[in-house]
């Protein structure tokens, strides 16, 4: 079950308030890390768990939105195909294209607070290596 409604999908006021509820851990990271004891590997461990957990919900969100913006449009546009004489339905289009576009540039807003989150994690925690497998993750770049 995705972490976000498909109706959130379309409102964008909704969908930013709740990625930016999604990203209290990466806003706050400065206080976080004060508490966490950095010189515990294990504890670097478990607040890096944290933050992958943070990374991949909000990734599976906009991937959700993005899917679902994408099938709405691809059906519209099968209807419009039917009734090209349509304005409302092409009106709802570009409207609903409008809002895709927006959610993908999500997608850059996240490459820059992971950025500056795995930032300060890795000066504080430097200690701790991250493991090999998530580097590919962390480093992902968006369409």
């Amino acid at each position: 079950m995705p972490a976000i409604a498909e109706t959130t999908c379309y409102n964008l006021s909704k969908f930013r308030a709740t990625m930016k509820s999604f990203r209290v851990l990466d806003d706050n990271i400065m206080l976080r890390l004060n508490e966490t004891n950095t010189h515990a590997e294990a504890a670097c461990a478990n607040f890096f768990n944290e933050l992958v957990a943070a990374y991949v919900k909000r990734d599976a969100s906009i991937k959700f939105c993005l899917e679902t913006m994408d099938r709405n449009i691809a059906t519209k546009k099968e209807k419009l195909y039917q009734d090209p004489d349509d304005y409302t339905l092409k009106d709802s289009i570009m409207t609903d294209e409008s809002k895709r576009q927006i959610i993908a540039n999500e997608s850059v807003v996240e490459d820059i607070v992971r950025g500056r989150s795995l930032k300060a994690f890795q000066e504080r925690c430097a200690l701790y290596d991250l493991p090999e497998n998530m580097q590919e993750f962390l480093d992902k770049r968006h369409g």
